[in-house]
């Protein structure tokens, strides 16, 4: 007949159960920490690797960018240090540093700031085309360009004119320039271009690096239904 277990047996089994329980549970939590390390490191992994190829990639748009904009007989881009992005109304106004603005206060009037996107045939005014650029948009203007290339850009603003404005921009005479494209932050200048395939290949790069990438993101515009 089996022996009955004693209190004593009884209570050194329960604390063999208990400590092979601890030490499952120990082994189990050394399992998790060292997936989670993995998990982590593979993570980490990945994001410096994310931050690396989109480092090389902004590099290898902007030499292509410099490349087209030398073809047309543009100036390289041209960063411009940041103005703030405050909301002023009329007929408050603001100093800008650079010719067209790039970055700065400027309106917000539904309808009007920011202006509709696409061809416009009178200048913009500068407290109101900055709130498109801040959308993402980029800025096409120009002043005394030859109509080829004006007609040429014309074309390109139309196929584009969610994220692009175009207005002729007397003020670019006293930067020396007839042509100038915009985004926020920075800014391409032309003296003199008469190529408009060049100038239109310019503006497609520009275009394709740099539209919905504003400080509030990517925020369509609202193309003008006729210009």
């Amino acid at each position: 007949m089996p022996t009955k277990p004693t209190k004593r047996d009884r209570r050194e089994a329960a604390k063999a159960a208990r400590l092979e329980a601890e030490r499952k549970s120990k082994k189990q939590r050394r399992v998790r920490f060292l997936y989670v390390g993995i998990g982590a490191a593979a993570i980490i992994g990945l994001i410096v690797a994310l931050i690396l190829a989109s480092g090389s990639s902004t590099k290898l748009n902007l030499t292509a960018l410099n490349k087209d904009a030398s073809a047309a007989g543009c100036s390289a881009l041209i960063p411009v240090a940041d103005q703030g992005r405050q909301h002023i109304q009329p007929p408050q106004t603001f100093t800008y540093n650079s010719n067209p603005p790039t970055s700065g206060s400027h309106y917000n009037i539904a309808g009007t700031a920011p202006t509709p996107t696409g061809v416009h045939l009178q200048p913009i005014r500068d407290e109101i085309q900055v709130h498109n650029l801040e959308h993402g948009h980029i800025g096409i203007q120009y002043n005394n360009l030859p109509q080829s290339v004006v007609s040429a850009l014309e074309g390109f603003t139309r196929a584009h004119d969610i994220y692009t404005f175009m207005a002729p921009r007397p003020q670019l005479a006293q930067v020396s320039a007839e042509l100038a494209f915009t985004r926020w932050d920075s800014k391409i200048t032309c003296a003199s271009p008469t190529d408009a395939n060049a100038v239109v290949k310019l503006a497609q790069t520009f275009y394709d690096d740099f539209h919905g990438l504003g400080p509030e993101g990517a925020l369509p515009g609202t193309p003008l239904s006729t210009g």
